[in-house]
Order: structure tokens, then C-alpha cells, then sequence
């Protein structure tokens, strides 16, 4: 199976703690419409059987997404934060004339508790996440929906009740750790220094881990991807170990001004088989 993931635009109004990519730093401008009406008739010729497009904000091409989208020919998930006003202006003209058949977002905070001491870009968006998703259920039942989590050190605590509540409204549930830009090449999260309040290093904290996707992996019906993730050792988990090394997808990585990557997260010259 060849999967492809896209990068349709670098702009984003979030500023996430953890991500390094919303500033753009050496990424050249996007593709014009056209050419990723284009590249998305290629992938399909290539032989791609399934499309993740990302953003970092994909809703922020508004009208343009209308033409990109309708010249894809694979099965896909789309990438978005929700944020308003875009999710407003745009939610009816996306879902109801058929143009986005699901609403994946990154939701790190459950909103069905209190958060404490925490207000950054990363819990309103986890808001603005689950705001999508109730509105997709109750308007638009038959959208598929995907919730992803990044796990880290301030949200672990958090995770069995964000996983619940997900499944409950059926969402599925991708989990996945937070990782460092450990040579200078993983360019889609900072540096260690500058994430080294978000990372697991102590014991203790390795042990807090395993206790909690234990918990996790214990909670009824709940609709996680990818079960087979976090039944990996903690040390794998919390240290890069579980990263793809190159070539995840046997299909492209493509960025946002067109020019391959090596894998979502990071950079690099490889060139998939095609």
C-alpha cells in the first residue's frame, strides 16, 4: 500500500507550544492551486492508495480547498485545528456539498474537566476540536472523525479521560508522543532545550507513563487506531524510538512549495519507490 502525506499550506493561526513548524523557516512559498489540483492527479497515477493531508492549517485556504479537494482521486483524512472564524464561514460549504468527507483534529485536553494552570494555544485548540466535533455529529453524522493526541508531560495525567471521551462520541483516536528535533533535521518539533518541560526524563515519570496507557488500553469500547502503539516499552515511546526513520508511507511526503520530504516530521533528500 502506497500512502502519501501532504503539507497543503505552512500557515497556521495556532502558536503551539510544541510545534516548530508554524513559522515556515526555510519552506518556500505554496503551490499555486493549480499545481496541487495537479500533483494531486499524479498521486493518484503514481499509484496512491491513501492521502494524508495536512496543514498546518489546511482550512486556511478557504475557497482554493473547493479546487484542490475535488481533484483528488484517493481516499484521504484532511488535517484541522477548527479555529474560528474559518470553521464558521467554511463548515457548511465543505460538508454539506460533499467537498471534505472527514474532520480530523489534534485534541491534547480533554474540555469535560477543568485544566488547571494551563491556557495556551494547545487547550483552545483542544476546545475548538471538540466543538467540530460535536457540531459534525449532530449535523453530519455519516463524516468520518479522527481525533490525534500528542502526549507529553502536561496532558499525560489527562489522557484515559480524553480517550473516553473521544470514543464516547465516537471518535477515533490516534495517540502519539512528543517528540525533539534531535539533529537538526526533525523539523516539526523544537529543539530539547526548548521542550524540555513538556518531556518524560525521570523514572518516576517513565513509571507514571506505564501506568497510565495501561489504564488507557483497559478502557471499554474505546476506539483507538493504533492499540499496538502504546503496548510498546515507555522508553520507546518517550525517547524517539518509535520514530519511522525514513519511508513510512512507500509513497511521497510532499511539502507545502512542493518539494519532497523524507517523512511528515522530518526533512530529507529520500525519494520513495514509485
Amino acid at each position: 500500500m502506497k500512502n502519501a502525506l501532504t503539507y497543503l499550506t505552512r500557515g497556521c493561526p495556532r502558536s503551539c507550544e510544541y510545534c516548530a513548524l508554524r513559522d515556515a523557516k526555510g519552506i518556500g512559498p505554496n503551490l499555486p492551486t493549480h499545481k496541487w489540483c495537479e500533483a494531486f492527479t499524479i498521486l493518484k497515477e503514481i499509484g496512491v492508495d491513501f492521502n494524508l493531508i495536512l496543514g498546518n492549517e489546511t482550512w486556511l485556504l478557504g475557497h482554493k480547498l473547493v479546487s484542490i479537494m475535488s481533484s483528488n482521486r484517493v481516499p484521504y483524512a484532511i488535517y484541522t485545528t477548527c479555529p474560528e472564524p474559518l470553521f464558521s464561514n467554511f463548515k457548511d460549504l465543505y460538508f454539506r456539498n460533499k467537498i471534505l468527507d472527514n474532520l480530523s483534529c489534534g485534541m491534547d485536553y480533554p474540555v469535560t474537566v477543568e485544566v488547571q494552570e494551563l491556557w495556551d494555544d494547545s487547550y483552545k485548540k483542544s476546545i475548538d476540536a471538540w466543538k467540530g466535533f460535536t457540531w459534525i455529529k449532530e449535523n453530519y453524522p455519516d463524516v468520518d472523525t479522527q481525533g490525534t493526541i500528542t502526549v507529553h508531560k502536561k496532558n499525560i495525567a489527562y489522557l484515559p479521560r480524553l480517550v473516553k471521551d473521544l470514543s464516547d462520541l465516537g471518535v477515533f483516536v490516534g495517540i502519539n508522543f512528543i517528540h525533539w528535533n534531535k539533529d537538526g533535521n526533525y523539523d516539526f518539533f523544537p529543539s530539547k532545550e526548548e521542550i524540555s518541560d513538556l518531556m518524560f526524563t525521570e523514572d518516576w515519570e517513565l513509571n507514571q507513563v506505564k501506568a497510565i496507557l495501561e489504564e488507557v488500553a483497559r478502557i471499554p469500547n474505546h476506539l483507538i487506531q493504533n492499540p499496538e502503539f502504546i503496548s510498546q516499552p515507555v522508553e520507546t515511546l518517550c525517547n524517539m524510538g518509535w520514530h519511522c526513520k525514513g519511508n513510512p508511507y512507500g509513497g511521497p511526503t510532499i511539502d507545502s512549495d512542493g518539494h519532497l520530504r523524507c517523512c511528515g516530521y522530518r526533512r530529507g533528500k529520500h525519494t520513495p519507490e514509485l
